[in-house]
C-alpha cells in the first residue's frame, strides 16, 4: 500500500512537470525590430567568425532606451543589424550581449561614419535599460565593448 502511494505521487509530480513547463521557441531566430535580432546561434556563429573586419566599433552610448552605435566603415546604415543572444545576466549589474553585424558583402573601406540606433526596451522588457551593462561585439573582427549602467565605455 505504501509503494503504490509513493508511486502515485511520483507518478502526479512527472505530470505536473510535464504540463507545467513550457514550450520552447520553435523558431531560433525572432526579429525584433528592422535592425535588431535575438538569436543566440546568429550570435555565436557571429563572433565566431570574426576576422580582419569591414567596420570599426568607434563608440556606443544610451540615452533612455536607445543604443547608439557608432561606427566607422561600411557602405550604408541599413546594412547594419544587431544580434542579441536572447539571454539576460540578472548579475549586479545585469549584462546583455550583443554583436553588430555588417549584412553587406562590399569593401567600402574605413571612410564612412553611421549611428546605429537599437531599441532596447525590445531587449529588456519590463526592466530599465540604465540598470544593464551591454557587451557589444564587433561581428567583423574582435573588438567588443562594453556600456557600463554609469555610461562609461570599457574595451575589451
Amino acid at each position: 500500500m505504501k509503494t503504490n502511494l509513493i508511486y502515485a505521487a511520483f507518478a502526479l509530480l512527472f505530470c505536473f512537470a510535464i504540463t507545467s513547463c513550457e514550450k520552447s521557441d520553435n523558431n531560433p531566430e525572432t526579429v525584433l525590430e528592422n535592425n535588431l535580432l535575438r538569436s543566440a546561434e546568429k550570435y555565436a556563429e557571429l563572433v565566431e567568425k570574426r576576422n580582419d573586419g569591414d567596420f570599426n566599433i568607434e563608440d556606443i552610448k544610451r540615452n533612455g532606451n536607445m543604443l547608439t552605435i557608432t561606427v566607422k566603415g561600411g557602405c550604408n546604415q541599413d546594412d547594419f543589424h544587431v544580434v542579441w543572444d536572447g539571454s539576460i545576466m540578472f548579475s549586479s549589474p545585469g549584462q546583455i550581449n550583443l554583436v553588430l553585424n555588417n549584412k553587406s558583402q562590399e569593401d567600402c573601406g574605413l571612410e564612412k561614419q553611421f549611428d546605429i540606433n537599437v531599441d532596447l526596451s525590445k531587449v529588456v522588457g519590463k526592466y530599465d535599460a540604465k540598470d544593464f551593462i551591454f557587451n557589444v561585439a564587433n561581428g567583423s573582427k574582435k573588438q567588443d565593448k562594453s556600456l557600463n549602467p554609469n555610461g562609461s565605455v570599457k574595451i575589451k
